[in-house]
């Protein structure tokens, strides 16, 4: 497995686009976003924010998805200051339960749950986080709640997981057609991750560079 911190992902250079960004709240019937904010750590007004691209091709997703089955968009931007609160409370964390392994170990540990800040996607628009959710409003299983820990699940955030139901497997299966024939990359540590344009999906992709850069919230309001 391919780590977002691996050394193959971070050299990559990143040709920046400059591209602008969408809201997806409202975008398309079929596209809803728990505006409620209640199980993400960000309070950003652009945490349903994405570049266009991703927003283009979450939009051209949709027509794979069975009916009566919608996305569920948690977050997708999310502020690069963040990014940094969240990754040094996991990894202290770490250090507190994770005592028989070298610190090394428990930086690839919570590197699998929240990205380094100065290799992470959410910061440049390029990933969302997504799940899937019935026309009654009901959230599908797929295996874990949405931003449970790999520690905490025995892995079962893992994307190819066994350890879950076969429910479970065939919704995320569900996620993954979608969102995969249009160009869309899952980080597998957790299943409801997916990018398109990232260092990441750069090298998953074998491109040479990733296309978006981190950019603040003042850039956002600017490129609307």
């Amino acid at each position: 497995m391919i780590l977002i911190n691996d050394t193959d992902v971070i050299k990559l250079p990143i040709r920046d686009e400059q591209e602008q960004f969408c809201n997806l709240h409202g975008m398309n019937k079929r596209i809803i976003v728990d505006t409620s904010m209640s199980q993400i750590a960000s309070k950003s007004e652009f945490f349903c924010y994405a570049r266009k691209t991703i927003a283009l091709k979450l939009l051209e997703a949709v027509s794979d998805l069975p009916t009566g089955i919608n996305f569920y968009v948690k977050e997708a931007y999310r502020p690069l200051k963040q990014q940094s609160k969240s990754f040094e409370s996991v990894l202290n964390h770490y250090k507190q339960i994770l005592t028989d392994m070298t610190d090394s170990q428990i930086y690839d540990e919570t590197c699998k749950y929240v990205a380094p800040p100065e290799f992470a996607p959410h910061p440049t628009g390029a990933a969302i986080d997504i799940t899937l959710i019935t026309i009654a409003n009901s959230e599908l299983d797929l295996g874990t709640e949405f931003n449970a820990t790999p520690q905490e699940t025995e892995n079962a955030t893992y994307f190819n997981s066994e350890y879950i139901s076969i429910e479970a497997k065939n919704n995320r299966k569900i996620l993954s057609n979608a969102l995969s024939k249009v160009g869309f990359i899952n980080y597998e540590p957790e299943w409801w991750h997916w990018s398109i344009g990232d260092r990441y999906w750069a090298h998953i992709n074998n491109y040479e560079s990733a296309l978006f850069d981190v950019v603040d919230e003042e850039w956002i309001k600017k490129n609307i």
